[in-house]
């Protein structure tokens, strides 16, 4: 089975088009990300791609409340929590919502993909991300990927954290994802999508 494509971060209408051929877009919604978009203006980008890529929203530590409204005026398709939020937040807003959940994990050590089989049972996937101080994703820097060799779950799940065009090969033979999500990896600067970065990366992950 290929592996899926996610391109997260997406704050512009030419990234967003630059994306279409990918499987999902990320669009966050944590106003403290160099890659923030507000509701009007993700509203904006959705409708420009006419369809393509399912629509993913990231929060961090966010009332279910604010999730709900801007999940319902942008019309996503899937919700990614990237904080800490626990699994009582994650049934209430399960409740009220209804649209897959995507729980983003913090990775330095094996106890760490532990942790992540306490939630598999209230998310539809988990996303592996870089563990650092106080940055929720969008890195650029990488753990040991050789943590997820044996890793094996029965949810979809989601590699992220310092992926590139250079070392995308090497982090699938490694880790087998089901997707693999890449934000500062087709940036010209921190924030700031490459359009042609975007559909190389595409290209080159849809030949492995």
């Amino acid at each position: 089975m290929k592996v899926k494509i996610k391109i997260c971060g997406i704050n512009d209408e030419k990234s967003a088009l630059a994306s279409r051929d990918a499987d999902y877009i990320g669009l966050v919604f944590f106003n403290k990300s160099p890659r923030y978009v507000n509701s009007k203006l993700a509203k904006r980008i959705i409708s420009r791609l006419n369809g393509g890529p399912q629509k993913v929203g990231l929060f961090v530590n966010q009332s279910i409340d604010s999730v709900e409204r801007i999940s319902k005026e942008v019309g996503l398709d899937i919700i990614q929590l990237h904080g800490s939020e626990d699994i009582g937040y994650m049934n209430n807003l399960k409740k009220i919502i209804n649209k897959p959940l995507i729980k983003a994990m913090p990775i330095k050590t094996k106890e760490d993909i532990n942790i992540s089989q306490e939630f598999k049972n209230f998310c539809d996937m988990i996303l592996f991300d870089t563990k650092t101080n106080n940055q929720f994703g969008g890195t650029g820097t990488s753990f040991d990927w050789r943590l997820l060799k044996n890793f094996r779950t029965s949810k979809k799940w989601m590699l992220a954290g310092g992926l590139n065009i250079n070392n995308i090969e090497k982090a699938l033979k490694t880790a087998k994802p089901d997707i693999v999500d890449i934000s500062s990896g087709v940036e010209k600067e921190r924030g700031v999508k490459c359009e042609k970065k975007i559909r190389n990366f595409i290209k080159y992950v849809e030949k492995i």
